[in-house]
């Protein structure tokens, strides 16, 4: 699911045209998305191009049967929650499902409000082990951020241990991939409102028509749909800290009603008529630079200097190259780790690769391109081609700008690379170069839409997104 609000979407799969179709009719009824299809083979295919929250399955299929389909499933990657069907003399079948890893089953012929009840459970449990995962993540994420040494990043944490003990508005900066978020949340860490809670908000992934009411709540009847009272993310930080992510791609209608929170420390909800006082303390970021857009008049002035109060700028990774080896340390121990091999390091050659390299996905390309070596290695160390940039960088993505693009520069080849010394290719947009990260990335997994996603570090519905945005 990729919002608290979508629907759920379920594919269910039985031989029964008119069970699977009432299925599905009811489960629409009760505000879950659904897709429906005959066979294994078809609901293979169906899963390798679109996401799902869940699957309901029959265990008697043509061809493949449900037990072939659920290993099928879960050989692909994170698992989906997946609840069987049987009839009453496949009990046995039904059980070994369960071992299999399906989370449960519904003995044919069951009330269908009952598999409404299982899939919520099954889909409120896929969600909150995703959710532990996440934050088991994040905090070794923010571990291998720390092992950063550099005499930058010593300046960066000299400024962050300063102004954490006060409520000043901070402005983080730099390129994506460089951790403002990881900087806020140690702010909030070592702040006094520790004990509070830290409530994030990518501001960016939230469509302006719903901005407001996330930010301030609304009152029930205050739009369609609105059938209750619901508090904004303002209320929900009170007495802890909101980090409003990717700050430059507010729209110019909330970056008003915004300057007026800072300005009064009072919310209004939507459709409401009273003021609320509001304990938090504002964290920001942008890998935009304000200063341009405040004179091209997309940022407000007044609210950039309310936001302004104190800034800290993050160096990307090509600008601290002594942090490279001790993260890629982190990071391949921690893969290691949780893929089960045995890699005890990096070669001379890929040291030197990604030493070379300017990655201009900083710390979160570095994670993911050790991550996907650690899967694809053969021995005990890391080599030179265990690494999917062994070759020459693309041209245009060498140094990511901040608010728009440069001129391109050239790049000295990586060492090793059969790229000749003055040779230069033709420049190409960030958006052609992602659509051609993209092309690489599904190549060498041969398609596999999972594989992919997680070699570059998104969803599969991005990736989907994308891929349909692209033509790829």
């Amino acid at each position: 699911m990729g919002t608290t609000d979508e629907s759920p979407a379920v594919l269910v799969v039985d031989d029964e045209k008119n069970l699977r179709e009432s299925l599905a009719e009811y489960l629409s009824l009760d505000g879950f998305s659904c897709t429906v299809c005959g066979d294994g083979a078809a609901a293979l295919e169906i899963l390798s191009t679109e996401a799902f929250d869940a699957v309901v399955l029959d265990l008697r299929l043509p061809g493949m049967d449900g037990l072939a389909i659920l290993s099928a499933i879960h050989a692909e990657g994170p698992r989906l929650p997946v609840i069987m069907m049987s009839a009453h003399g496949e009990i046995h079948d039904a059980v070994s499902a369960m071992k299999l890893g399906a989370v449960d089953y519904l003995v044919k012929p069951f009330d269908p409000a009952e598999l409404v009840l299982r899939l919520k459970k099954a889909i409120a449990a896929a969600s909150f082990e995703k959710m532990a995962n996440l934050g088991r993540r994040l905090a070794e994420r923010d571990e291998a951020f720390r092992e950063s040494g550099s005499p930058a990043m010593k300046k960066v944490y000299d400024l962050v241990a300063r102004v954490a003990p006060t409520n000043s508005t901070v402005l983080i900066t730099g390129e994506s991939g460089t951790g403002k978020e990881v900087v806020a949340r140690d702010i909030h860490r070592l702040s006094n409102r520790a004990q509070g809670p830290f409530v994030p908000v990518n501001v960016g992934a939230i469509p302006e028509s719903l901005l407001e009411s996330e930010l301030f709540g609304h009152e029930k009847g205050a739009f369609t749909g609105a059938e209750g009272r619901r508090q904004g993310l303002f209320e929900l930080a009170s007495g802890g800290t909101l980090f409003l992510d990717e700050l430059g791609e507010m729209p110019a209608s909330m970056q008003v009603k915004l300057l007026r929170v800072l300005q009064d420390r009072t919310i209004q909800r939507l459709g409401g008529n009273r003021p609320i006082p509001v304990d938090v303390r504002i964290l920001a970021a942008t890998n935009k630079n304000l200063e341009e857009a405040v004179r091209d008049k997309t940022f407000r002035e007044d609210l950039y200097f309310r936001i302004h109060v104190i800034a800290i700028e993050l160096p990307p990774l090509r600008e601290r190259r002594e942090d490279i080896a001790p993260l890629a340390g982190f990071f391949l121990s921690r893969f290691s780790r949780e893929t089960g091999k045995a890699v005890e390091g990096l070669s001379s050659g890929a040291i030197e690769l990604l030493q070379s390299w300017p990655f201009p996905g900083n710390i979160r390309e570095l994670e993911n391109s050790i991550e996907r070596a650690v899967i694809l290695s053969n021995g005990p160390l890391l080599e030179r081609e265990d690494f999917p940039f062994s070759g020459t960088p693309i041209r245009g993505m060498e140094r990511p700008p901040i608010g728009g693009q440069s001129p391109m520069e050239e790049v000295p080849p990586a060492p090793g690379s059969a790229h000749e010394p003055g040779a230069r290719d033709t420049g190409t947009t960030i958006r052609d170069a992602e659509k051609e990260l993209i092309r690489q990335a599904l190549e060498r997994n041969a398609g596999h839409r999972e594989k992919t996603a997680g070699e570059l570090g998104i969803t599969r519905r991005t990736l989907l997104n994308k891929m349909r945005e692209y033509g790829l």
